[in-house]
C-alpha cells in the first residue's frame, strides 16, 4: 500500500528506458549504466515445480548471487517473508552483506527493522522510507494512515504500522485490540531480553570503530591531510563513545 513494490518496478522501467536512449518520466534523472537487472518481486509459490513461496525465494535470490557483479541492478522486494521472522531476518542479513561485498547497485525493501542497523557498519548503505500522515476519520471517529508515496532519507518513525493497517480495513476491533495487547507484551519480552550490558556496549564501540577504520582503509580517498583529520575525528568519537559504554564519566577538555 505504501507503493515500495512499485517504487522498485519503476526503477527497473526508467533503468531500462534510459539505457535505450529513451526519455524518463522525471525532471532530473541520473543513471549507472547496468549490465545485468536482477528482481526478487513475486512472492507466489509455484505447482508445476512444486516449489513453496519460500523456495522459490530462495531459487531466485541463489541465481542473483551467483551471477551478480559490481555491475549488476537489484532489486529486491521484502526477502525472507516466506519463513518465520528470525530465519528471515538471519538470511536477508547474509544477503546483504554478500550484495555489499560484491558492490553490487541494490535496492532492498523489507519490514525487518534489524537490517537497518546495517548503515551503521556500512557506508555505502542508506535507510530511505516512504511518509504517511495521520488524518482524521471522521466516519469511524478515529485516526487513518494517509499514504503520500513521498520517499526520504533515514527510518521511519511509524510503529506498530501493520497495527494501523489492519485497523483501517474491516478487521473487528475486538481483534485488532487483542492484537495490539499481544504485540505490547511481545515487545516489552523483547526489550527486557535485549538489555546491553557494558561489556556488549564496548563491544559494540570497538566493532564500530574497527568496521570505519577497515573501511577507510579499503575506499579512502582523501588527500592526507583530510585523512588525517577524518580519523582524528574517529578517534574523539570513540573516546566519548567508549566511557559511555562502560559506565565512566567522560573526559573534558580543558
Amino acid at each position: 500500500m505504501s507503493g515500495k513494490s512499485t517504487y522498485l518496478k519503476q526503477i527497473a522501467l526508467c533503468q531500462i528506458m534510459a539505457q535505450i536512449g529513451s526519455y524518463v518520466p522525471a525532471e532530473y534523472a541520473s543513471f549507472r549504466i547496468a549490465a545485468q537487472i536482477f528482481t526478487r518481486i513475486s512472492t507466489d509459490d509455484d505447482i508445476e515445480t512444486n516449489s513453496s513461496t519460500f523456495m522459490k525465494e530462495m531459487k531466485e535470490i541463489a541465481y542473483i548471487l551467483h551471477n551478480a557483479n559490481d555491475k549488476s541492478l537489484i532489486l529486491i522486494d521484502e526477502l525472507g517473508r516466506g519463513t518465520n521472522t528470525e530465519e528471515g531476518i538471519g538470511i536477508s542479513y547474509a544477503v546483504c552483506e554478500h550484495l555489499l561485498s560484491i558492490k553490487a547497485f541494490t535496492l532492498f525493501t523489507t519490514h525487518f527493522l534489524e537490517l537497518c542497523h546495517l548503515d551503521a557498519l556500512y557506508l555505502n548503505v542508506e535507510n530511505m522510507h516512504f511518509e504517511v500522515q495521520h488524518v482524521k476519520n471522521t466516519s469511524r471517529n478515529k485516526d487513518a494512515i494517509l499514504y503520500t508515496y513521498k520517499l526520504s532519507r533515514g527510518l521511519t518513525e511509524e510503529k506498530n504500522y501493520g497495527l494501523k493497517a489492519a485497523e483501517a480495513s474491516s478487521l473487528p476491533s475486538s481483534i485488532v485490540l487483542d492484537a495490539r495487547d499481544i504485540t505490547t507484551q511481545i515487545t516489552r519480552q523483547i526489550l527486557q531480553n535485549q538489555r546491553s550490558s557494558p561489556e556488549m556496549d564496548r563491544q559494540r564501540a570497538v566493532y564500530h570503530l574497527a568496521t570505519r577504520l577497515v573501511q577507510a582503509a579499503r575506499n579512502s580517498q582523501l588527500e592526507p591531510d583530510r585523512l588525517r583529520t577524518y580519523l582524528s575525528n574517529l578517534k574523539k568519537k570513540y573516546a566519548g563513545d567508549f566511557p559511555r559504554a562502560v559506565g565512566l564519566p567522560e573526559k573534558t577538555e580543558e
